[in-house]
């Protein structure tokens, strides 16, 4: 079967265009300029600004050309990633599009339908002569999947529009009404160390097998973050016997919850044995206790080459107390929406790095106050222990409108097509729209989209009904925002 076969056409027929053209991020000069040809074709006005990004502006139809104008919104790179073995090249190949009429695949490589099937559906509107239509301001940003960069630095001089449908979302029936804003912290304790005796014994820690995850979208799923562990365990050796710290180390980035973690202490050789049997019991307490989120889980303990330097006394007991103590994962659930989490924070990153122990650590919030709130808190703790804390990478979160124009017409609408309610939720991680949303002053935005599996692998899909589904469901929206 050919994707020209599947309905509805004009969408198909402009996602095959879309997937012949090289477009990863960082690469996506050929699918703008597709984009600029389309409108010049079209007779539209369209504008590229220095960022890459692309607008492409039409007029309402009959009936609608007084409305309120409307931006459409989706992403035009994709994530580029290939089964072992392959020789595909994605700076140069067309994706090898497959379907058997259910779902729509490349062959060996990712999809890109996260984002393409955005851009499909925005060039199939603008290309139609009889979908009744406000004002379109369609929208293709660049380097979505790396960072966001095109919504960052985007030209917003010739948007007018207050309200925004961005297409990027991957699960049918979710209205996406919020998204998390973040920040980075990167965290420096200062440490002095001592010589080790003759008589001390050096003992090797590692904490695996922990499922580890996302810290946005994973953090109310009870995974345990393997730092935090080590802290626990490390405070239950120094119950035990005078422990000093040669090594920390765990987790690889601030954005994922660490799922190992290793610790070399130094003993003195008459607290062996104690410390090695207090490691298991250790271990066996994490087993009961975790059996169900963590069933994986596994802690080992080894004699290895005595270290020459550990941290001193005062600086063991800082270091412990700040894994022990330190906030971590969700901090706020969300007064509007149920069982959203709505402030969160996660300590991806710790090492001993010579004489300072660093943490780094997302934060996350879908309120703005939230993460101010959080950062206090982090830059409190830290200056208590005598450390420094540095901040980067801010952007705003997309905050939850109490009232909501775009979402009661999109609501309703959900209920005329599907003869059902809509799940209207929150994603506590980021998205374009909280980029836009401290852009573009009052701007009320919903994120939808059709069902995309296994986004950003090899097996990624894109079911095809739900395609024509959303596809009708946005027509229906577009004809109600009048």
């Amino acid at each position: 079967m050919n994707i020209a076969d599947l309905s509805p056409k004009e969408v198909f027929y402009y996602f095959s265009q879309i997937a012949s053209i090289p477009h990863g991020s960082g690469n996506t000069g050929q699918i703008a300029d597709y984009c600029i040809s389309f409108a010049d074709e079209h007779n539209l006005k369209s504008y590229k600004d220095n960022a890459g990004n692309v607008m492409i502006f039409a007029d309402g139809t009959r009936g609608y050309e007084k409305s309120a104008p409307v931006i459409l919104q989706g992403h035009l790179d994709m994530v580029c990633d290939k089964k072992i073995g392959s020789d595909f090249n994605f700076e140069t190949d067309s994706l090898k599009i497959r379907t058997d009429g259910n779902y729509v695949w490349a062959e060996d490589t990712t999809l890109g339908g996260d984002d393409g099937i955005a851009i499909a559906y925005i060039l199939a509107i603008l290309d139609s002569k009889n979908i009744p239509h406000p004002p379109i301001e369609a929208l293709f940003t660049v380097d979505e999947e790396i960072g966001m960069i095109g919504a960052r630095e985007l030209d917003t001089r010739f948007l007018r529009s207050k309200r925004l449908i961005n297409l990027d979302s991957e699960v049918e029936g979710v209205l996406t009404t919020s998204c998390a804003g973040g920040v980075r912290a990167h965290c420096d304790i200062p440490l002095q160390y001592t010589n080790t005796d003759d008589d001390m014994v050096t003992i090797k820690i590692m904490l695996s097998g922990l499922k580890g995850g996302h810290s946005g979208v994973d953090i109310n799923k009870h995974r345990k973050n393997a730092l935090k562990i080590m802290g626990r365990l490390l405070e239950f050796l120094g119950e035990k016997s005078d422990i000093l710290l040669a090594d920390v180390l765990g987790g690889r980035k601030a954005n994922a919850i660490p799922k190992s973690a290793q610790a070399v202490v130094c003993v003195n050789k008459s607290d062996e044995i104690t410390v090695l049997q207090s490691v298991m019991e250790f271990y066996n307490i994490l087993k009961m206790e975790l059996k169900t989120v963590e069933p994986d889980i596994k802690l080992t303990a080894e004699i290895i080459e005595k270290a020459e330097k550990v941290t001193d006394k005062n600086s063991t007991r800082k270091l412990i107390f700040s894994l022990m103590q330190i906030p971590n994962g969700i901090q706020t659930m969300s007064p509007d929406i149920p069982d959203m989490v709505q402030t969160s924070l996660n300590l991806g990153i710790a090492s001993i790095e010579k004489d300072v122990f660093m943490m780094s650590f997302l934060i996350r919030s879908n309120a703005s106050t939230g993460k101010q709130t959080t950062i206090q808190k982090l830059n409190s703790f830290i200056d208590y222990l005598g450390g420094k804390v540095i901040f980067t990478s801010d952007y705003p979160a997309w905050e939850y409108r109490i009232v909501s124009e775009l979402r009661d017409v999109m609501i309703n609408t959900y209920n005329e097509v599907y003869a059902d309610k809509p799940v209207v939720a929150s994603i506590h991680a980021g998205l374009e729209c909280g980029i836009l949303s401290g852009k573009i002053s009052g701007i009320d935005m919903i994120s939808i989209g059709p069902n995309l599996e296994n986004v950003h692998t090899p097996d990624e899909r894109m079911d095809v009904a739900s395609v024509e589904r959303c596809w009708n469901y946005l027509l229906k929206v577009l004809k109600n925002l009048r």
